[in-house]
């Protein structure tokens, strides 16, 4: 993609978002769904970002999505969606910047979205280079009542040390620690310490990647509590999870 195009994308906000919804593994029931930034022009998202990291419109990119996010998000929060998380990821590098808790602030100031239904991600990427730049924000944001999930745990060397020094509410781990779970002793006991750890230290866990019904119930057995995969939703159109759970409280509805 020409640096042109990259640009119109980015001015015309050329791009929507996806719904991926994150389960309690006790109910079985969303408790809140992560956005996913969608375009005709990127098959994957992540090359994306990485073309408009190159440029001096990364952080304006960030903004913009996360600002698209939370009104297609703020269009259906009604009802029983009012307790939902919305699940938004953000690069180290861009939440690191001074203003972003200040731009988060203005970007919800019309919406009735409230901070503590905002779950801000933090994928490792390029975590340790500016881990002080960060931790500065998290504790700000936080302050302020937004949540602060630490994403992609496990992928990278740094995620254990992010998880202490930042102490977030959430740590989702990767999910190449879901993908054979019933058949790997190793990945069983490395997902049970890091849920141990969370137990202790009030943080909730999630699993990614959870595919197949035995890797679930493995999940389910080791103490996992909310879960992630293609096995329960793909990622939607916000009118497409809209109309499934529509017709999933009515039938709840008819059974009571």
């Amino acid at each position: 993609m020409s640096v042109t195009k990259l640009h119109d994308l980015i001015t015309n906000e050329k791009f929507e978002h996806y719904f991926q919804a994150l389960y309690d593994l006790e109910s079985l029931s969303p408790v809140g769904y992560e956005a996913l930034l969608r375009t005709r022009l990127f098959k994957n998202p992540e090359i994306l970002f990485e073309k408009a990291s190159q440029t001096h419109r990364f952080f304006e990119l960030e903004i913009r999505s996360i600002r698209k996010a939370l009104i297609a998000y703020d269009s259906i929060v009604t009802g029983q969606w009012n307790e939902k998380k919305l699940l938004i990821n953000v690069y180290p590098s861009n939440l690191a910047q001074l203003d972003f808790p200040e731009f988060l602030d203005c970007a919800i100031e019309d919406t009735d979205i409230k901070p503590n239904q905002i779950v801000l991600e933090i994928n490792e990427s390029d975590m340790m280079q500016q881990l002080d730049e960060v931790g500065e924000n998290v504790k700000t944001l936080k302050k302020k009542g937004y949540l602060i999930a630490i994403d992609d745990a496990g992928k990278g060397v740094s995620s254990l040390k992010a998880i202490v020094e930042l102490k977030p509410d959430f740590v989702k781990m990767d999910r190449y620690f879901a993908k054979h779970l019933a058949k790997s002793s190793r990945k069983q006991e490395m997902v049970r310490s890091i849920v141990t750890y969370c137990l202790h230290t009030d943080t909730k866990f999630v699993l990614e990647g959870i595919e197949v019904p035995e890797d679930l119930e493995m999940a389910k057995s080791i103490g996992v509590s909310y879960v992630q995969g293609f096995l329960l939703a793909r990622p939607e159109p916000l009118e497409v999870i809209q109309r499934y759970e529509g017709v999933c409280h009515e039938d709840s509805d008819m059974a009571n």
